[in-house]
Formats: structure tokens, C-alpha cells, sequence
């Protein structure tokens, strides 16, 4: 008999002793039977949760002795050499004795189940260790023998579950009341049933191993032989197997076991099997001399009690090893098996499968070997796998194994193109399409497949593959360059955004408007226009988020796309007036920096088509009238245009270097440059041009009289114009914009001057009489300001020389008589001294007069030292005599003080 748990192993032999073992091997014996004849320990349990030992104890030469059923504390028997046992006290179910033929108890040994050969099930609970407060009562009875019994706990309920002979029952014991539970009607031999690790009950009987739960029977284990002993280690499950009782030579009758109506002993228990439930393999099978007695498990071995007294001791080959085993006897499938139940890594897995598919590649097998060598994809390099069947004869094979290779997600651009180009030679063309259509996934490199079909002529396929991944670059590149559908490139191109239209644009626009020039303009003009309402979208949102709003991409921009037009001048005009005439012929609007960069260049561009003679194609929806002018008088209308924005130096160049005078003129006109426009009348002798420039800015503007002026003195041959020559004097005499004198050396000074003095007789009589009435009027105002100094002197002479008699008989202030104390002031007012106050030396009535005096006399002396203000005023004057004259009046260097040196 054998157990084990906590880390020992026990065992008993016939004597009735039980012996402990340790780790070390180092063996304590006792006794655990009593002195009486024929007393022998029959059956043995180690309780883990408690470290309890129980054991039961019959006299085997009597068949009517009652059972004992002792309860060991191990570890007092490890530390002491005399230890009295808990004796379990229970009574017989019934008047005449039976064999105890099982018995279990819970972790906690609160119940404790017994089974005896009559058919009887006892359950003792209570405080069983202290033997205190137990109770006792028959769980059920059946007509055969209890063989097997086990005790299942968890947090709420106690499972027991029981077998006999002929059935296979469930209790639960949790409460007192607990009626059985059926879940089979067979039932097996003593020592043929375990609870496994996920409890569940494990019954073995001769064709299989059966699983239970409570609810009822689980998956088998297919296994034929006659079993006589179940255990269990980690996975694996061990048997003990033997022949009827007439095969066994030396059966005793004391070790028989009823199974099925047939007598199985354990003197037949020769062989010795250990079943691998995870792989559904045995991995060991032996004989053991003398049949198996017992069988414990702990410390990672298994050790096997034989009948002549021997101790098996089993240990498990580590994996390495198992596998190689496996591997010489070339059982792979077994292996991968194995592996996988090991937690091997699939690179491990992977490299079984590779061995696997090396001997079946080595045996002509090509097919199976390829759908080992599939099961490696991810982890042997696909070139390993590929060149062994890049022989013709396998294509068939490498191109399952590549497509299987792109499902995985494993294939790079090079097995996409061997799979392609293995379809494409051997023209293929329906598992090609196959390949293409039915993918759900698509498990490999777009570009290298699009790329070899076009290759191979496949242009459908590409296409297709094109348009499925919106790999919108090759399908144009397709439709433009292999099928020169350029219409249908175009619609295409139609549902793209305009960004994209902008990117592709300038990859085949010059092939497409060579093509189809008129379409190709049409889309580039309904994109230009879309992509610039997005940009001010886009740059209004960003505007009031103050600046965060993302851009999604670099907009569509005419600038990059008009040299697509290079060979195509008069689609470019056509293309810039219809952007013109719908987005800015009408717009006042403040536009986006971008946008209006674009402008400028779109006006500036086409303005030099016009003076290249460049007419556009499609009419201008701007002007009903398009379609009759020249191209030189459309240049005139877009320079006239007020909505026109162009860049004005760029376009001054453009109308120099071509002579159009006419836009130059209106180029300056535009820019208000009046003068710079007068000056290109004179430089072209264009008298009329002259004239209604005069007319109309004249007025504002009569310093251009003045070059009239000297216009007409140089050109004799114009002099006869004496309407012209007459405006201009009255205007330079109205104005005072020259003196007499310059006028008349202007216009006599040159020896070629065609003027006679008739032409300017009436403006120099008008001159000599204005200036004779200056004269006249200044000689007046020179004697009125001498009266008046003369006056002003002989009145300071008389208050510094001669007495002043003061005769006012009242107060200027309160106008009360006088009285002393009294003062008297040069001005002739007397005041009250008491009237005076505060006020000073100065008179109060004449005080505001004297301040202004005051403040004149400051303003005077603090403007004598602003030089660089005369000076400015000086360069500035028409007449700068009578600037120097009014300094002068304000005396500057009275105030002049002499420094000592």
C-alpha cells in the first residue's frame, strides 16, 4: 500500500508497518496496526490541508472483524517516536461485518465517507480530530459493493462522489438530507477512480477512462485492457492492467478484485502504463515483477510499489528529449502535438513542421510535404520553401504555398511578383483573376501586382486592382500611357479632389490637353476655381481660430499648373480668361496672400499673350463682344480694366518691349501717373493725347502747364498752337507757377522757339499791370508803417524825457474818488492802493494787452533760432526773397547777444 502528500511518501507492508519517506530518502517507521494476528494496514490516506494520515486497519484472517479507522498527525510522528492515533469511532450499518472497501474524507476532515462491500455508505461528521460531537448516518445502500469513494469541496458546497460495482453516483453533502444523484449505470473496480485537477471524477473501466462532473459524463479516453489500479500525475494518468485469474499462476485469494463478474488480482498486475491525456498518447509502458502493490507521486517523480517488495522509481524526460524520441522514430505529427501541449513557441513549433516537411519533401511527397512546410510561414524564411519547388513541374505547389504565404500577410513585393509571373507564364489568366477578385483581405504588396500585370499585359487586372486600392497614380498612368483613353482619364480624374487633380495634373496634363485639349482645359478650370474657394474657406477658419485650423494639404494652385500650357498658348489665354471672367472680373473682396499672387500672375500672363497676338479658342463669357476683338485691343481692355490686379512693373516691360504705347498710356493712367503720362505725350509728340490730359487734370494738377509750356517753346513746329499756349499761360498766371521773367525765357530763350510777341503780348501787359499795381500798393503800405513808427517813436521820446501830469479824479477799479495812498500808472490809470492788491507794477485794464505784446516779443525771439525751420521753408518758397523779407520783419538779431571772447 502507497500514498504520498506534503512532500513525503508513505508505504505499508503486510507487517503493519508504515514507513515515512523524505526527500533525502531518509525512512521513519511505526507501527500502525495492532499486535494481533492477521491485523494488516488495507487501506491509506494522506490528508494535504491537516498533514493527517489515515489509515484502516482489518484482520485479514478473519472475515467477521470490524475495521479501524486511524487518524495520524504527521508531523508529531516525524518529531516523536510514540504517537497515539485518533481512533474514528463509528458503528457497523449493519448486524453481519463487511470489508471496508473505501473511504474518503474533506480537507478539513469534517466528513469522513465510508464504503463497505455490502453496499452500505456511512458519512461521519462532526469535530472528528478532537473526536468530539460526531454523528453518523447511512447514506445509502445499494445491492453492490462500494468500490470507490471521493470527497469534492469548494467555498458553498461537498460533493461526494461514489462508485460500485454497477453504477456511478453523486452526493451532495453539504446539508444532512442529500438524496443520490445517478450518472451512470456502470460503475468500476477498487482503486480505478480519481478526482483529476479541474475536479472532476475519473473512472477507468476496461474499453476507456471516462470523465464526470455533477451534471453528468464528460469526454473519454479510448484505452482496452483490464485495469485493476488508477492514479494521476500532472497530465499523465497511470494504470495498472492485468489478465483474467486463470492467466495468474499465483493468485492469492485475498488480493482479488470483482470487476464485471470477472476476478482480476494484483499478482495479475504486470504491466505498468502511463497515458499522456494531453497528446492522447502512451509514453510509457513496463512490466513490474510481483504486479503493482501501489503507486505514489510527489517530488516530480513516480514510484511504483512492486509485489516482491521492489520500489520503481519513474522520472519524466524532459521535452527536448521526448521530442527526439519522436523525431527517430519520425513520428512528427505526434511531435508538433506534443510541442504545442508544452507551450513551445511557434518558432519551435515551426521548425518541427520544417522537419516534418524535410522527410516528406526527402520521400518524393511533395504535396503533404507543402502543407507542412505552410504551417512554417512566419518563422523559415519562404526562400527556403521556395527553391525547392521553383522546378516547372511544381509550380502548382509554390503557388499554393505563395498564395497562402500573401493570406498570412508574410509575402513581400518579390513573392507577389513569382506568384503573378507564375500565373502569367503559365497564362492563367482565370486563377489570376481569381486571385484578385475573391480576396477578402488582400494580404499583399498593391503596387508590385499592379506593376506585373501591367508587365504581362494584364491591363484589366491592373486596373482593376488600381481602382480597388485607389491607387489613383497608376490608374491613370494605365489608362493614359498603355490605353490612351485619355477621355476616360479625364473622368476619372472628374471624381478626384482637387488637390489630387492638381498632383496627377502635372504628371500627364501636357499629354492630356495634346489629346484632348478643350476637356483637359474645361477640368483645369472648374478645379482652379474649386480650389480657390477652398483656400479662403480655409484661410476664413483659420482667421476666426485664430490661426489653429489645419490645412489637409497643399491646395490646388494655378501657378503650378500653367506650364502645362507650354505647348498650347492659346488654350492657356483660354484657360486664364475663363478663371479671370469667374473668380476675380467682379470681385472687390480682399483676397487670401495665395490667391492673390495667383491673380496677379493669371492677368500678367495674359497680357502678354494678347501682345503675342495669342487669341483663345472658347469664347470669353465676360464680354459679348469677345469674339471680334484683336488680340492688341483685348490687351487695352485688360489693362483698362479696373479689377484688373497684375503686377504693374512686369506689365509696364510687357508694353515697352512690344511698342503698344497705348498700354503704356493706360498703364499710367491707371497708376494716376500724370505726369510720367504727359511726359510720354511730349516723348511722342502726341498734342491731341496732350490736350485732354490738360483738360482733365489740369485742374489739379497745373505744374503740367508747365511742361506744356516748355513742350511747345522746344517744338517750333507746334508753336502755331496758340489756343494750347494760351491755356497754359493763364494757368501759370493764375497759379503765380513761374515769374514773368522765366516765363518769357522759356519761351524766347531757344534760337529755334517759333513764339512771336503777339502770342504773348496780352499776357505781358497783364503781368506789367499787376506788377504796377504792386508796386503802387507796396509804396502805400511802406508810408503807412513809417506815419505809424514815426508816431509810436515821438510817444517813447515823450515818456522818457517830459513829465506826465496825471489828472484822474477816480479809481480805474472801483471808480471811488481818489484818496492817499494812490497809484498812477504811464497809461493814465490811477487805482486805490488798496484796489491794487497783489497785482504788481502792472496796470489790471491794460494787463491783457501787454501780455500779448509779451508773448509776440517771445514768439519773435524763439523763432530768430529756429534756422533749419527757415531754412526748409526757404527751399520750399516759389518766392524765397519774400520768405528772407517777412524773417527779416521779425527782427532776428535783436535778440542776438554778443559773446565776450
Amino acid at each position: 500500500m502507497a500514498s504520498n502528500g506534503g512532500d513525503l511518501v508513505f508505504l505499508a507492508d503486510s507487517g503493519g508497518y508504515v514507513h515515512v519517506l523524505n526527500r533525502s530518502f531518509v525512512v521513519r517507521s511505526f507501527m500502525a496496526a495492532s499486535d494481533a494476528p492477521g491485523m494488516r494496514i488495507t487501506q491509506m490516506l494522506h490528508i494535504h490541508q491537516t498533514r493527517t494520515l489515515l489509515t484502516v486497519e482489518e484482520n485479514v484472517s478473519a472475515a467477521t472483524s470490524r475495521p479501524a479507522i486511524k487518524l495520524w498527525s504527521v508531523d508529531r510522528l516525524l518529531r516523536q517516536s510514540d504517537v497515539q492515533p485518533v481512533t474514528v469511532k463509528y458503528q457497523q450499518p449493519t448486524t453481519t461485518p463487511y470489508p471496508l472497501t473505501a473511504v474518503s474524507a474533506t480537507p478539513s476532515i469534517s466528513q469522513i465517507a465510508l464504503g463497505f462491500a455490502g453496499g452500505h455508505i456511512v458519512l461521519i461528521r462532526g469535530n472528528i480530530l478532537k473526536s468530539r460531537s460526531t454523528k453518523q448516518r447511512t447514506l445509502h445502500v445499494t445491492p453492490e459493493p462500494i468500490t470507490n469513494l471521493h470527497f469534492v469541496t469548494n467555498s458553498t458546497n461537498v460533493t461526494l462522489f461514489a462508485t460500485t460495482t454497477a453504477q456511478t453516483m453523486v452526493f451532495d453533502t453539504t446539508n444532512n438530507k442529500s438524496d443520490p444523484v445517478t450518472l451512470e449505470e456502470r460503475g468500476c473496480g477498487i482503486g480505478c477512480s480519481l478526482i483529476n485537477e479541474d475536479d472532476e471524477l475519473i473512472v477507468a473501466r476496461d474499453e476507456a477512462i471516462y470523465t464526470y462532473t455533477a451534471d453528468g459524463r464528460g469526454p473519454c479516453f479510448a484505452f482496452d485492457a483490464p485495469k485493476v489500479l488508477l492514479r494521476r500525475f500532472k497530465h499523465y494518468l497511470l494504470l495498472a492492467t492485468a489478465a483474467p485469474s486463470s492467466m495468474a499462476p499465483n493468485m492469492a485469494p485475498d488480493d482479488e478484485r470483482v470487476v464485471d463478474e470477472q476476478v482480476y488480482s494484483f499478482n495479475d498486475a504486470t504491466t505498468f502504463t502511463i497515458l499522456d491525456t494531453k497528446n492522447k498518447l502512451v509514453a510509457y509502458t513496463g512490466v513490474v515483477s510481483g504486479g503493482v502493490r501501489g503507486v505514489a507521486t510527489e517530488w516530480g517523480s513516480i514510484f511504483v510499489l512492486g509485489g516482491h517488495g521492489t520500489l520503481d522509481f519513474y522520472s519524466e524526460k524532459d521535452l527536448l528529449e521526448r521530442l527526439d524520441i519522436l523525431y527517430r522514430q519520425n513520428l512528427y505529427p505526434l511531435a508538433v502535438k506534443m510541442a504545442q501541449n508544452g507551450n513551445y513557441d511557434m518558432a519551435s513549433v515551426a521548425g518541427i513542421y520544417k522537419r516534418y516537411g524535410d522527410w516528406l519533401y526527402s520521400k518524393d511527397d511533395f504535396d503533404t510535404a507543402m502543407s507542412q512546410y505552410m504551417q512554417t510561414i512566419g518563422f523559415v524564411e519562404p526562400s527556403y520553401v521556395i527553391r525547392k519547388y521553383l522546378d516547372a513541374q511544381r509550380l502548382g505547389n509554390l503557388t499554393s504555398y505563395l498564395q497562402e504565404l500573401h493570406t498570412a500577410g508574410m509575402a513581400t513585393s518579390d513573392h507577389t511578383t513569382l506568384l503573378l509571373n507564375c500565373y502569367t507564364k503559365l497564362r492563367d489568366e482565370e486563377r489570376l483573376n481569381q486571385f484578385i477578385h475573391t480576396q477578402e483581405d488582400y494580404q499583399f504588396d498593391v503596387d508590385t501586382a499592379i506593376h506585373v500585370c501591367r508587365q504581362a499585359g494584364f491591363y484589366e487586372q491592373a486596373l482593376y486592382l488600381a481602382d480597388k486600392f485607389s491607387k489613383t497614380g497608376m490608374y491613370l498612368k494605365l489608362k493614359i500611357e498603355d490605353q490612351d483613353d485619355i477621355q476616360a482619364a479625364l473622368e476619372y480624374m472628374r471624381k478626384l479632389g482637387d488637390m489630387d487633380i492638381s498632383a496627377y495634373m502635372a504628371e500627364f496634363g501636357r499629354r492630356c490637353l495634346s489629346s484632348l485639349p478643350r476637356e483637359t482645359t474645361e477640368l483645369l478650370i472648374d478645379v482652379c476655381i474649386k480650389g480657390m474657394d477652398a483656400r479662403a474657406v480655409v484661410a476664413a477658419e483659420r482667421s476666426s481660430t485664430n490661426g489653429v485650423t489645419p490645412i489637409g494639404g497643399q491646395l490646388l494652385s494655378m501657378r503650378r499648373i500653367q506650364h502645362l500650357f507650354a505647348d498650347q498658348p492659346d488654350w492657356l489665354a483660354a484657360f486664364l480668361e475663363q478663371v479671370i471672367a469667374r473668380r476675380w472680373q467682379q470681385r472687390d473682396s480682399d483676397l487670401i496672400e495665395e490667391e492673390d499672387a495667383d491673380m496677379k500672375s493669371a492677368w500678367n500672363t495674359l497680357l502678354e499673350l494678347y501682345l503675342c497676338g495669342v487669341e483663345s479658342p472658347l469664347q470669353d463669357p465676360g464680354s459679348s463682344s469677345a469674339s471680334k476683338q484683336t488680340p492688341t485691343e483685348r490687351a487695352l481692355d485688360l489693362l483698362r480694366n479696373p479689377h484688373a490686379n497684375m503686377d504693374w512693373e512686369r506689365a509696364y516691360i510687357l508694353c515697352a518691349s512690344n511698342g503698344f504705347i497705348e498700354g503704356i498710356a493706360a498703364l499710367y493712367e491707371q497708376r494716376g501717373d500724370v505726369a510720367a503720362l504727359l511726359d510720354l505725350f511730349i516723348e511722342h509728340d502726341d498734342l491731341p493725347g496732350m490736350r485732354k490730359l490738360l483738360d482733365k487734370h489740369g485742374g489739379d494738377q497745373p505744374d503740367l502747364y508747365i511742361k506744356a509750356l516748355h513742350y511747345l517753346a522746344r517744338n517750333p513746329q507746334l508753336a502755331d498752337n496758340e489756343e494750347l499756349l494760351s491755356d497754359c499761360l493763364s494757368t501759370i498766371e493764375k497759379h503765380n507757377l513761374m515769374s514773368p521773367l522765366r516765363v518769357l525765357q522759356a519761351l524766347g530763350g531757344s534760337e529755334q522757339s517759333g513764339v512771336t510777341l503777339g502770342m504773348v503780348r496780352g499776357y505781358i501787359m497783364r503781368q506789367i499791370n499787376a506788377t504796377t499795381t504792386r508796386i503802387q500798393e507796396n509804396k502805400a503800405a511802406i508810408d503807412t508803417y513809417a506815419s505809424k513808427y514815426a508816431a509810436h517813436s515821438e510817444k517813447m521820446d515823450t515818456l522818457k524825457s517830459k513829465p506826465v501830469v496825471f489828472q484822474s479824479t477816480k479809481c480805474t477799479s472801483c471808480m471811488a474818488p481818489l484818496d492817499l495812498p494812490s497809484v498812477h500808472f504811464l497809461c493814465k490809470h490811477s487805482y486805490h492802493q488798496r484796489c491794487l492788491g497783489d497785482v504788481g507794477d502792472s496796470c489790471p485794464r491794460c494787463q491783457a494787452q501787454n501780455q500779448k505784446l509779451e508773448d509776440q516779443r517771445r514768439v519773435q525771439e524763439t523763432s530768430a533760432k529756429q534756422h533749419d525751420a527757415f531754412f526748409e521753408k526757404l527751399q520750399h518758397a516759389d518766392d524765397g526773397f519774400d520768405v528772407i523779407a517777412s524773417w527779416f520783419a521779425k527782427s532776428p538779431f535783436s535778440f542776438t547777444k554778443l559773446v565776450d571772447q
